[in-house]
């Protein structure tokens, strides 16, 4: 990942209008495999004004790190112990932490990435992603909504994700037009309060609107909007 030249720069212009949160009050933990990287990343959100908590190289000091620190977010790399780091996830979803995690991966395979979007990550970051997409993954997962980065999806484009079968076109045809407009948003990333600034309407209709997809796509819930309208963006 790459540092922007200008903190202040990079916090206006990767961020939209305003950042939600105040860096400071948010507080993460790195957990990478590498050690060097770990340090690296720590100290360059650090440089950004994050409020890191922590930083860990391997899993079970990332499970002692969040018990103890209980940070509002975990950087966490595929890699520091395979799909066990999945176990992590699970773990902290079992005992109720707040904590919400973005994966990390620099050499993923189909069926960790598979695993990955149906475990409740909030954020996906792939290793070709600038430090500009970690900040808006933070500004959209802190604001409870799910983050896939360029670099990621550029990824499930190449495990062929976005292939769309007879059975998903079926489905869409039963969208409206303003529908699959706020599917192809949910998509990009955007939380609800920001699909209903931009489409000027209100953060209720905006959730309705979410709700009543999911239903007609029969879906279990909207957290699996994000994945659904990533698989058939390009069909929007």
């Amino acid at each position: 990942m790459n540092q922007p030249t200008n903190g202040q720069d990079a916090e206006r212009n990767t961020t939209g209008k305003n950042f939600s949160i105040r860096r400071k009050d948010f507080s993460i933990l790195v957990a990478q495999s590498e050690l060097f990287n770990c340090e690296v990343l720590s100290q360059l959100l650090k440089e950004q004004g994050y409020n890191v908590v922590g930083r860990a190289v391997e899993m079970e000091d990332t499970l002692q790190q969040i018990r103890v620190k209980r940070p509002e977010c975990v950087i966490l790399e595929s890699e520091i112990s395979g799909r066990r780091s999945f176990d992590i996830v699970e773990q902290m979803r079992e005992s109720n932490q707040r904590t919400k995690f973005i994966l990390y991966t620099s050499k993923p395979d189909l069926r960790l990435v598979a695993n990955a979007m149906q475990m409740g990550f909030f954020g996906f970051l792939y290793a070709s992603d600038g430090l500009e997409e970690l900040y808006k993954c933070f500004q959209t997962v802190s604001n409870g909504g799910c983050y896939y980065s360029s670099g990621f999806m550029a990824l499930l484009k190449n495990y062929g994700v976005e292939v769309m079968a007879e059975s998903t076109r079926n489905e869409l045809n039963r969208l409206s037009d303003r529908e699959r407009e706020v599917l192809r948003m949910v998509a990009n990333g955007h939380t609800a309060n920001e699909i209903a600034d931009q489409l000027g309407i209100s953060y209720r209709t905006a959730v309705n609107h979410k709700a009543r997809i999911a239903q007609k796509l029969e879906l279990k819930s909207c957290r699996q909007l994000p994945r659904y309208g990533i698989s058939v963006k390009n069909y929007l």
